[in-house]
């Protein structure tokens, strides 16, 4: 068995093709397979199924790709110690996030992290589905996720740093039939049509689920991936919209009637994904030095003592 044979292996899994995995590697297309077919014949399994062009582990391929996963994973943490110890506060740093939180929570955070840090290249990347951001951080594409909890942790090496609580709030144009209530029911929602985010999000998800519990229907009219397009067209009159108050800005508060429907829907938790498996770089601590300093310690132990077990 090769370095080589399970570098190419793990390539041909994470990009889905032989093709796009001979790319990566710096080979033919036919040199990564005779690599793969060598690799059975030495393991004596059967590691790919073909489906049209696309690949897919077979049970023995899940097995031996969880091994070199958690290896290239250490590979590429060992250059980010080096790199810290080399250049200090530098390297690179990636994190996902919400639309929201990016627009809403980072820019401040943003601006004193790159006037501090100049050295630091830092990366955005926008998921507006949670298991979009969990499979980032648990690929090692991103350092770190900050997000809505989600009820699902895929794995017991993903963690989740509860950071704030947001209410849950109902906006509707000021001339909306509900704008003028000064009690809103989940029966009074059922009536009128809702501007949500897209299927598949956790306030979606959240909606869903307390409406069906009442054995309420009603009307989704819109789906949006962003708060602000949400905004836009209750603005306009089409439906209400229910959002995390931590989208709500001053303008908000002057153009639309907003009801606190905490009660109905329950509180917004946000907080910090990490993987238990990855290194915690000085970037990373740097950062949540200024976005959450009162999650550093936990972060850094927790991480520790999965590491340890």
């Amino acid at each position: 068995m090769e370095l080589a044979q399970l570098f190419s292996f793990f390539q041909i899994v994470k990009t889905g093709t032989f093709s796009e995995a001979s790319k990566r590697v710096f080979l033919s297309q036919s040199a990564v397979s005779h690599q793969i077919i060598n690799l059975e014949k030495e393991l004596k399994v059967k590691l790919f199924e073909r489906i049209g062009k696309k690949v897919k582990l077979t049970e023995q391929g899940e097995i031996l790709f969880d091994v070199t996963n958690k290896f290239v994973n250490e590979l590429e943490d060992l250059n980010r110690i080096y790199a810290d110890m080399r250049y200090g506060k530098g390297g690179r740093f990636v994190i996902a996030t919400s639309s929201a939180v990016m627009a809403h929570v980072l820019p401040q955070v943003i601006r004193k992290f790159v006037d501090q840090f100049p050295k630091i290249n830092i990366k955005l990347i926008a998921c507006n589905f949670i298991s979009e951001m969990q499979s980032l951080i648990m690929e090692g594409e991103v350092d770190l996720g900050i997000g809505v909890k989600s009820a699902q942790m895929p794995s017991q090496k993903l963690g989740f740093l509860h950071w704030k609580f947001f209410d849950t709030l109902l906006l509707t144009s000021k001339s909306h039939p509900l704008s003028k209530r000064k009690n809103i029911k989940l029966s009074d929602l059922a009536k009128y049509p809702h501007i949500l985010y897209r299927k598949g999000t956790v306030m979606r998800r959240v909606v869903e689920e307390v409406f069906s519990r009442r054995e309420l229907t009603f009307e989704i009219i819109m789906e949006m991936d962003m708060a602000d397009n949400i905004k836009k067209y209750v603005d306009m009159g089409i439906g209400v919209g229910i959002l995390s108050a931590l989208t709500l800005t001053q303008e908000d508060k002057e153009r639309f009637a907003i009801f606190n429907v905490t009660n109905i829907f329950g509180k917004v938790d946000i907080g910090i994904y990490i993987s238990y498996s990855r290194y915690i770089s000085t970037a990373m601590k740097e950062f949540i030095k200024l976005f959450a300093p009162e999650l550093l310690e936990e972060m850094v132990f927790s991480s520790a003592r999965k590491l340890d077990g």
